[in-house]
C-alpha cells in the first residue's frame, strides 16, 4: 500500500511520523521517501527521511543523505542538531575512531546550542563530553540545562513534556544527582508510552553513562520502554500460558509482528487499540503464486498503510507457509526488541480476550512454532551466499589473471576453506562465487570475512588496481539433487534465484541480507552480527522490490 495521492504534505508527514514513533523505522523511511517524490522541497520530510534511515542503523548513509540536503541552513533546533546526532551515532557504532567522533559530535552539539539556544543540544553536548572524559565541561553544561529545564516551565503538549523530562533526566545523570534523576524519570514514564523510538533512544543514551555514574544504574533501568509483541495463533502458544488480559493496560506493545492470512485472530482488535502491526506474508498480498511476473511487472515484497505495514517472504509454492512466516515474525520481533532494548511479549487471541506471556521462553516459543501441525516434513533450509567481483567484465587480461591468482585464492577460497564444516556446496563461475551453508550465521560470518580479507588485500595494491566484491546472503528452502552437466551434487530452487538477484544492488565491499536471513540470525543468536535496514530496494531483472539490510 502506498501513500494516498490525495494526501497533502502534512498528512504524508503525519503518516511517516506515526511509523517512526512506533519503531517501524524502515517503513517510516520508505513512507518519507515516497512523500518526498511528491513534495521534493519539504525540509520536514527530508529531515524525517534522514532520521528514519539513521534509526534503521544505516548511519553513514544517513549522514551522506543529510549532506545532500539544505537542512544544515535551517535555524530550527531539530534540524541544526541532526548532523551532531548522526556523528554521535557513528561514535556509538564500535568504530576505531570513536573517541574522535565523540569529540566532534560534542563540539557540533555545542555549536547547535549556541546557534539555536536549545537545551536539547546543550544536554547532548554535556553527555558526550562526559563520555569523552571532559568531566568539568560536562558538569558545567549539564548544570546550565538543569537550571533552564525545571518543574516550573513544563510544556502542556504531551510529547514536548516528555522531551522536557527526558532532557532533565539526562542532565541529572551527568550531574550524578539521584534525587533529580528519580523525579524526572517518574514524571516522564507516564508520557508517550507508545513512542518506542523516543523512549528507547533516551534509555540507550542514558545507559551509556552507567560506567560514569554506576550509582544511578537502577534508576536508569526503570525508564519505561514499550514492549515489542509477537502475535501467534492459539495453537502455536505453549499450553502453560494462562494469563488473560484485555490489553487496556498502558504497558501494551507499540508494535506487534504477526502472520498474514487467517492464521492469527485478533489483528483488527489490536489496530483498533492503536497498536501498529507488521504483517509477514508468504507472498505479496493479492499476488499470483508461482515465479516472478514478466519484465515490467515487478512484484512488491513490502508495503505500508495507516494501521499496519507488511513484508513478503516470496516463498515457494508447496512450502509450509504458515510455519515459515511465523518463524520469520518470531526472529524479526526478537531482533527488533533487542535493538530497542525493549521487552518482548507474546500474544494470542482467546475468545473475546487475550492470552499474554510477558516473560516468554524464546526456545519454547520457537519449538512450538516449529512443530508441524500436519506431520509433513519440511524442505531443508540453508544460508545462500552469492558474490560477484565488481566490474569484472571490464578487466583487462592482466587484471583478470590477478583476480584468479590473487584475489580469489586469498579471499573467498581461503575463507570458504575455513568454513568447510558448515558448507554444503560451493562453486565458482566467471566472476561469481556461490556457497550454500547449513546455517545463516555461518553464511554471514563467511561473507564478512571475505570482505575483510578483500579490504586487507586491497591495501597491498595501488589505487586503480584494486578489486572488490558485492555479496548477498539469503536464508530459505531449497532442494538437493544432481547436476547432470557437471555430474556433481547440486542444490537448486527459486530461493537461490532470489538471492542471486540481490547481488547487483549490493554496494561494492558491502553485504546485503534479506529479512528471512536477519530473522534466522536472531533465532540462531548471532550476537556478533549487526543488521541495519537500508530500506525497500528494487532487485535486478525486475524481480521485485524487497526490504534489504546491510551487514556489519
Amino acid at each position: 500500500m502506498s501513500i494516498d495521492p490525495t494526501q497533502d504534505e502534512r498528512d504524508a508527514l503525519a503518516s511517516a511520523w506515526r511509523l517512526q514513533r512506533t519503531g517501524n523505522f524502515v517503513a517510516a523511511f520508505d513512507c518519507a521517501q515516497e512523500a518526498l517524490r511528491r513534495f521534493p522541497g519539504s525540509q520536514a520530510l527530508a529531515y524525517l527521511s534522514v532520521l528514519a534511515l539513521a534509526s534503521c542503523g544505516s548511519t553513514e548513509a544517513a549522514l551522506e543523505a543529510f549532506h545532500a540536503t539544505s537542512l544544515s541552513a535551517n535555524p530550527h533546533e531539530d534540524f541544526a542538531a541532526l548532523e551532531p546526532r548522526l556523528l554521535k551515532d557513528l561514535a556509538f557504532s564500535r568504530r576505531a575512531d570513536a573517541d574522535l567522533l565523540l569529540t566532534r559530535a560534542a563540539q557540533a552539539y555545542e555549536r547547535a546550542a549556541s546557534r539555536t539556544d536549545g537545551t536539547y543540544s546543550l544536554q547532548n553536548a554535556a553527555l558526550l563530553w562526559a563520555l569523552a572524559g571532559d568531566a568539568p565541561r560536562a558538569l558545567r553544561l549539564a548544570g546550565s540545562v538543569a537550571r533552564r529545564v525545571t518543574e516550573l516551565n513544563v510544556p502542556s503538549e504531551e510529547e514536548a513534556a516528555y522531551f522536557h523530562w527526558a532532557t532533565l533526566a539526562e542532565a541529572a545523570l551527568v550531574l550524578g544527582d539521584r534525587s533529580l534523576l528519580q523525579g524526572a524519570v517518574l514524571r516522564a514514564n507516564p508520557l508517550c508510552r507508545q513512542n518506542s523510538w523516543a523512549r528507547s533512544r533516551t534509555f540507550l543514551q542514558m545507559r551509556r553513562l552507567c560506567f560514569v555514574r554506576p550509582q544511578c544504574a537502577d534508576i536508569i533501568d526503570s525508564w519505561y520502554r514499550p514492549p515489542v509483541g509477537l502475535l501467534l495463533s492459539s495453537d502455536q502458544l505453549p499450553a502453560r500460558i494462562e494469563t488473560h488480559e484485555n490489553l487496556e493496560d498502558p504497558d501494551r506493545p507499540a508494535l506487534v509482528y504477526c502472520v498474514g492470512g487467517g492464521a492469527c485472530a485478533g489483528r483488527g482488535d489490536l489496530t483498533a487499540r492503536g497498536i501498529q502491526l507488521h504483517v509477514i506474508h508468504a507472498m505479496a498480498p493479492d499476488a499470483p503464486s508461482g515465479p516472478p511476473l514478466a519484465v515490467g511487472q515487478p512484484r512488491d515484497a513490502s508495503g505500508h498503510g495507516d494501521s499496519h505495514t507488511w513484508s513478503s517472504l516470496l516463498l515457494d509454492e508447496g512450502d509450509d507457509h504458515e510455519r515459515s512466516c511465523a518463524e520469520a515474525a518470531l526472529g524479526l520481533s526478537l531482533g527488533h526488541a533487542d535493538a530497542l532494548s525493549a521487552r518482548w511479549v507474546v500474544l494470542a487471541r482467546s475468545g473475546s480476550g487475550w492470552r499474554v506471556d510477558r516473560n516468554p521462553d524464546r526456545e519454547c516459543i520457537r519449538a512450538a512454532i516449529a512443530s508441524p501441525s500436519d506431520g509433513r516434513e519440511r524442505r531443508p533450509r540453508y544460508g545462500f551466499l552469492f558474490a560477484d567481483a565488481v566490474s569484472y567484465s571490464s578487466l583487462n587480461a592482466a587484471d583478470t589473471r590477478r583476480y584468479w591468482t590473487q584475489l580469489l585464492p586469498k579471499t573467498a577460497a581461503e575463507v570458504l576453506r575455513r568454513h568447510a564444516a558448515s558448507i554444503v556446496l560451493r562453486k565458482t563461475w566467471g566472476d561469481a562465487v556461490h556457497a550454500v551453508f547449513s546455517t545463516a550465521s555461518a553464511a554471514v560470518a563467511a561473507a564478512l570475512e571475505i570482505q575483510a580479507a578483500t579490504a586487507k588485500l586491497a591495501e597491498e595494491l595501488e589505487p586503480g588496481r584494486r578489486l572488490s566484491f558485492r555479496i548477498a546472503v539469503h536464508y530459505g528452502a531449497a532442494d538437493r539433487g544432481f547436476d547432470p552437466v557437471e555430474e556433481t551434487p547440486s542444490i537448486f530452487g527459486p530461493q537461490l534465484s532470489f538471492a542471486a538477484r540481490i547481488v547487483p544492488v549490493a554496494p561494492p565491499g558491502g553485504v546485503f541480507v534479506t529479512e528471512p536471513c536477519a530473522a534466522q540470525l536472531s533465532l540462531e543468536r548471532a550476537v556478533d552480527v549487526r543488521c541495519s535496514y537500508v530500506g525497500t530496494t528494487s532487485l535486478a531483472k525486475s524481480y521485485g522490490r524487497v526490504r534489504l539490510l546491510t551487514l556489519a
